[in-house]
């Protein structure tokens, strides 16, 4: 007797359990989009680097200069760029010119010409040089990014990227925008010890960049958030503080001793503090972000908490463990803010801060599990789930953001650092279904149970996309590729709504795989899986 199982909800994100969740739930999946309109199966979007600079036009640049410096121009005739800066921090000279840069600068300083074309110095093929663990988008329309070893780049709204300074003290440990009571907008950096500031747009080749204090507590993040037109600062035990009005403490605020402070959040006007203890950094609060719910991410095994100052909530683990970056979540639209006022009082007495979709770059999971995973809804009616929306395997991921409906996403995987992008293209999407498990059988029949097909109903097939169908048995060994009636593996008949894969094995656990293939920005859609086994008194005879 044929019986068969029907999948026809696909929204339910990953499941807390391999065998059951709620409706459209799936044990794992990737580069897949399950929060549309439609109920169904389909590609989401692709990660694709930026930064890189083309090697069909190499540069003649030569510097002398103690930092490494490259010219993108591709014109044959020379024009020296000047730099003699005397700042005392590392910074960048620029000219903008058609023609090729020979920089010959007797500064400390790299020398740098940028124009429309880029082309690499020798052996360079990406704008970075390290890995950015902060990114923040400015007021002055560029998106910044700064580095684990001091390297700070900009980013315009078509994607282009480009080096603008480099500090000497080192690792990056925090960095954020603030607004002054003067009419000026800063941003904000720190490094180990040492809190700079530069003003937005200020000079483009950043030697208007300042210190502004040299006594942050050593070896502990600088995380910071601007809170009220302030600018409040993880140093330790305590939290630095620069005031809208420019004045400046490292002790700001004092912590109960023994908590060091790693991440900080902005939430109606007040800060809230991520810690960890200073004898168990391996439990520390990695991340945190507001979005419809206020989460914070836990230590090292991808814990998910719901924590709003008064309930603590374990929700979920990223499937693989792993954890974030403190400048590793976001969300995936811009926070838009309602400000309550009434005529008499001298500020604002109320605020409202909207997000709807919590973004975090995992990394350190096991093999296949990492990347930028979404937490949440995009509508009332819709569940809210988690999703890997983008598998990026890599050493390290760094930071997260969205700008503009582009999410960018930072990395370092061995020595290779890059920043990779969301696109119109669709990435392949990898859907893993719930167990299937055969029913419980009568004394008489006895026999392991026969699966014998899967159908997978789609709309019409787009020319270039196609289907895959893999399933393992008994959650043992490895996924096998099921076959369709001609012998082929892959369904990518044009205009077909329906493809039929052949499996002809027996298991109590069945365990359904489908792959989508995109073709640039078109992707296959499944609407309903149908898979078929037999069971009954003549079973496996």
């Amino acid at each position: 007797m044929a019986n068969k199982y029907v999948v026809e909800s696909f929204r339910g994100g990953i499941s807390d359990y391999s065998d059951k969740g709620i409706s459209g739930a799936f044990k794992f999946g990737y580069g897949l989009d399950i929060r549309k309109k439609d109920d169904s199966l389909t590609c989401g979007r692709d990660l694709v680097d930026e930064g890189l600079i083309s090697s069909a036009s190499p540069s003649t640049s030569e510097s002398p200069s103690s930092s490494v410096s490259y010219s993108p121009s591709p014109s044959v005739s020379p024009s020296v760029s000047p730099s003699a800066s005397p700042s005392a921090t590392a910074s960048y000279s620029f000219s903008f010119s058609p023609s090729s840069s020979i920089s010959a600068s007797p500064s400390t300083t790299g020398s740098y010409s940028d124009s429309p074309s880029p082309s690499p110095s020798a052996g360079m093929t990406s704008v970075f040089r390290d890995l950015p663990r902060f990114l923040v988008k400015a007021s002055d329309g560029y998106t910044y990014a700064f580095g684990s070893t001091g390297y700070i780049y900009r980013r315009d709204l078509d994607g282009f990227w480009m080096q603008v300074y480099k500090d000497s003290n080192g690792e990056i440990k925090g960095a954020e925008e603030k607004p002054s009571s003067s009419g000026k907008t800063y941003i904000y950096w720190a490094t180990n010890t040492v809190l700079k500031r530069k003003v937005l747009p200020g000079l483009s080749d950043w030697n208007d960049a300042e210190i502004v204090a040299s006594n942050l507590n050593s070896s502990v993040p600088h995380t910071m958030k601007q809170v009220g037109g302030a600018l409040h600062i993880a140093n330790g035990s305590w939290l630095a503080y620069v005031g809208y009005d420019d004045s400046y403490t490292n002790e700001g605020l004092d912590l109960i001793p023994g908590n060091i402070a790693k991440t900080v959040i902005e939430r109606d006007g007040s800060s809230i503090i991520g810690t960890y203890r200073s004898i168990d950094e391996d439990r520390s609060v990695n991340g945190a972000i507001d979005s419809e719910l206020p989460l914070v991410q836990v230590g090292d095994e991808g814990e998910l908490f719901y924590a709003d100052m008064v309930n603590s909530l374990a929700i979920k683990q990223f499937p693989g463990g792993g954890k974030v970056n403190p400048g590793g979540v976001c969300n995936e639209i811009e926070q838009v803010t309602l400000f309550e006022w009434e005529e008499t009082s001298l500020s604002w007495i109320d605020k409202q801060t909207f997000g709807n979709m919590a973004l975090f770059a995992v990394y350190g999971a096991d093999t296949g599990y990492n990347g930028v995973y979404s937490y949440g809804r995009k509508n009332k009616n819709h569940p809210i789930t988690l999703n890997l929306d983008h598998q990026l395997e890599a050493d390290e991921l760094g930071a997260i953001i969205n700008v503009n409906g582009t999410t960018l996403v930072s990395y370092r995987d061995g020595t290779t650092f890059g920043v990779k992008a969301t696109t119109t293209d669709k990435a392949t999407g990898v859907y893993e279904g719930l167990d299937l498990k055969s029913p419980v059988k009568n004394k008489e029949v006895g026999s392991i149970t026969p699966w014998k097909k899967a159908e997978v109903f789609c709309k019409p097939l787009p020319s270039g996309t196609s289907i895959e169908f893999w399933y393992k048995l008994n959650k043992s060994g490895d996924w096998i590729q099921a076959r369709m009636e001609d012998g082929t593996t892959d369904f990518d008949n044009i205009s077909e709504t329906k493809g039929i894969f052949f499996i002809q094995d027996k298991a109590e656990i069945f365990e359904p795989k489908l792959v989508l293939n995109p073709t640039g920005s078109t992707s296959p859609e499944v609407l309903k899986l149908s898979i078929y086994f037999e069971w009954g008194l003549n079973n496996g005879r």
